[in-house]
């Protein structure tokens, strides 16, 4: 008997209209991620709280939000975040994007007394993340009892931002975001703009990244 290398089987393939069912569910599921991606990226979930913390590198047009917020919303205490100025230090004489922020807030009218600048130091990335260990280890060596704060943060870098810092700051406290409308795009139809494509697609992946990297990371 002659030896056989190989053997006919039968396996079955999709007909027709098992490929018209795949393709009406993907088409389904891009709908939604398209309908619904920048509201979850970008959150309105403040808590109530006496703490501001606000991104230093937000534009003005944000800051300008964030200063009316605290004027009208009963804070009491507006800390900004951020790391080191790479452009204008030597024009401006800031070294770190908090004090940048924190100087804008106060030519918005934010009095001085009630504004505390924690500045990051310089990383190659997770920028994010070491602005939320700077602001905790500030928590933890001042004075204020609170142990909630909401954080102010631009369009759909938001989520991301929320993540690292709840993940940092831990369950002892309370972290509420609002994501202020960044004006590059129509956030309700980011779509048709290039700016609102590459920020969701950037923020999307980011996001994946940063939710991986907080579960291993330590303080």
């Amino acid at each position: 008997m002659r030896p056989r290398f190989f053997k006919r089987r039968e396996f079955p393939v999709p007909t027709a209209w098992a490929w018209c069912v795949a393709l009406a569910a993907i088409a389904a599921l891009l709908l939604v991620f398209i309908f619904t991606i920048h509201s979850f990226l970008a959150p309105v979930n403040p808590v109530s709280s006496r703490i501001m913390v606000v991104e230093g590198w937000l534009p003005e047009y944000t800051l300008a939000r964030a200063a009316e917020d605290f004027r009208s919303k009963g804070f009491r205490l507006l800390i900004v975040t951020g790391g080191p100025v790479e452009v204008g230090h030597f024009l401006t004489g800031y070294n770190s994007l908090a004090n940048v922020g924190a100087a804008t807030l106060r030519k918005l009218g934010i009095d001085s007394s009630a504004i505390v600048v924690v500045p990051a130091p310089f990383v190659q990335k997770d920028r994010t993340y070491e602005e939320a260990v700077s602001l905790k280890h500030w928590l933890l060596q001042s004075s204020t009892p609170e142990k909630s704060l909401t954080l102010y943060s631009i369009g759909c870098h938001s989520r991301r931002s929320h993540l690292l810092y709840a993940r940092v700051l831990g369950r002892e406290y309370t972290v509420g975001i609002v994501a202020c409308v960044n004006r590059d795009y129509d956030s309700r139809h980011w779509w048709h703009y290039s700016n609102g494509v590459r920020a969701v697609a950037d923020e999307t992946l980011a996001y994946c990244y940063a939710w991986v990297f907080s579960l291993f990371a330590g303080d």
